[in-house]
């Protein structure tokens, strides 16, 4: 007993880690459209005040047309997004269209191969040929099955996905019109101050953050820029640089989601020249990002470089692929709700 006395800041910081890795872990996927609605409010609450006592317009009626405007250039995106993959794809068709294309593409292949290797080139052809029918009936009897069950899946994740969509907006839309007795409500409370410092803390670093990630998207943004327009191929380069950068700001898509096919298809229409340009530009994005990220974000949230990097790491570990986000979280957090305990 005495020994807990003389560790008690220790154990409360214990104590603290559990309760982060079992909130994050469980809590936050159960109630994250409700937080980031909460998180967006607070931001704009002051916006939104300001409305209300110089224009006398409601918090919630701002904060509809806010999201309307938002989801409006959201739609607008996946529009303008869908209607340059369906000319990507028409792109694609048309350069495999005809009677053998994609034969005579292997077969050039298996000639360059067995030249460089001195062997039969007929040879080469019937063996890549039969590779073919075996890869061909593997995916009708094993691929096309999990191909189909796979986007019943990516189904369910989409309407999953826009649920929670439709219930952030409507819980900022709550929010933005009773916040003010909320929060008075939350003042009763005997940690409310501590959880209002905890709260700005983590809102300050994630402003860090999000300035940090704008800044490197900008950079990913102009570099894409300059090797779409050097290479040569695309009408405009400007938009389709932009529109590439702005993919690199999210870990599960990257500029590789539209340089690599884009690559493949340049090589495919034997401009070699223009593949190059793209492949040097992708590895330059790459490299850009890996070195300006940890110690832009590092300097941004007060943390070195190397504990960001084990915290994304660590993260995903502990809680699968959102971990990349959920991991550094997890560390403000712990950092915040540790200074609290060593104020007391």
């Amino acid at each position: 007993m005495e020994w807990m006395k003389k560790n008690k800041i220790l154990l409360e910081k214990i104590g603290i880690i559990a309760f982060v890795y079992l909130g994050m872990k469980y809590l936050v996927p159960l109630v994250i459209p409700f937080l980031i609605a909460a998180a967006i409010v607070c931001w704009l609450w002051p916006f939104l005040k300001w409305i209300r006592n110089h224009l006398r317009i409601r918090p919630p009626y701002v904060m509809a047309v806010l999201l309307i405007i938002i989801g409006g250039l959201l739609v607008l995106g996946i529009y303008a997004a869908g209607k340059e993959l369906g000319a990507l794809a028409a792109h694609v068709g048309a350069i495999l269209e005809g009677t053998g294309q994609i034969e005579k593409v292997l077969y050039d292949c298996c000639d360059s191969m067995s030249e460089l290797f001195h062997m039969e080139a007929s040879s080469l052809r019937v063996f890549v040929t039969d590779q073919l029918n075996v890869f061909r009936d593997h995916a009708r009897q094993n691929i096309l099955p999990g191909a189909f069950g796979g986007s019943w899946q990516f189904l369910k994740g989409a309407g999953s996905w826009v649920a929670a969509v439709v219930v952030t907006g409507i819980s900022m839309l709550l929010l933005s019109s009773d916040f003010e007795e909320i929060k008075k409500m939350g003042k009763r409370c005997p940690f409310y101050n501590k959880a209002v410092n905890t709260i700005r803390g983590m809102m300050r670093a994630a402003g860090g953050y999000v300035k940090a990630q704008c800044m490197i998207m900008g950079i990913v943004m102009l570099l894409c820029v300059l090797g779409v327009w050097i290479s040569g191929s695309a009408k405009a380069p400007v938009a389709v640089g932009i529109g590439i950068g702005f993919l690199d700001a999210f870990p599960v898509f990257g500029t590789g989601t539209v340089f690599v096919p884009w690559i493949l298809i340049q090589v495919l229409q034997k401009k070699y020249i223009s593949a190059v340009v793209l492949a040097v530009t992708y590895g330059i994005c790459m490299l850009t990002r890996e070195l300006l990220e940890p110690r832009l974000i590092g300097n941004r949230l007060g943390l070195l470089p190397i504990v960001i990097l084990m915290s994304v790491y660590v993260g995903v570990k502990l809680y699968g692929a959102g971990g990349i986000l959920l991991g550094p979280l997890s560390v403000l957090l712990i950092r915040e709700l540790w200074g609290q305990v060593n104020k007391e």
